[in-house]
This record gives C-alpha cells, sequence and structure tokens, in this order.
C-alpha cells in the first residue's frame, strides 16, 4: 500500500470529506500466521520442585532475635 500522496491528492484534500471511505474498500485480513493455543507438551509442564533449603535460613532468624546494637 503506497502511502506517499501525490500533489494532487494533497491539493484536493479540502473537496473530500472525513465519510469517505477512500481505500477502506480494498482492505482485507489475512489469516494467522500460527496456531494460538497452548499445547500441553514437556515445554510447558513445570518441572518438578526439589526444596534444597528452608524457607528461612535459622541463621538469619538467629540474628533477627539479636537485640545488641
Amino acid at each position: 500500500m503506497n502511502l506517499n500522496m501525490g500533489e494532487a491528492y494533497i491539493m484536493g484534500a479540502d473537496k473530500t470529506s472525513v465519510e469517505d471511505q477512500m481505500g477502506a474498500a480494498k482492505l482485507y485480513r489475512e489469516g494467522l500466521e500460527f496456531d494460538t493455543k497452548a499445547k500441553q507438551g514437556v515445554l510447558t509442564e513445570d518441572m518438578p520442585k526439589k526444596m534444597t533449603k528452608t524457607a528461612v535460613d535459622p541463621s538469619v532468624m538467629k540474628m533477627a532475635e539479636e537485640r545488641d546494637y
């Protein structure tokens, strides 16, 4: 689609209306390039979670209890 309008188009702009369809009749919707549905498979599954550390390290809790400041 060429949007580079010539001088005849620009000079005649006052003779048209915003209600004119202009090139809207030529517009069309293309099909989808890919499917948007999520497929269940290895890539969409969560890995099994192994707890390697407790939620809060006990040494952090001990430092929080100390009030020698």
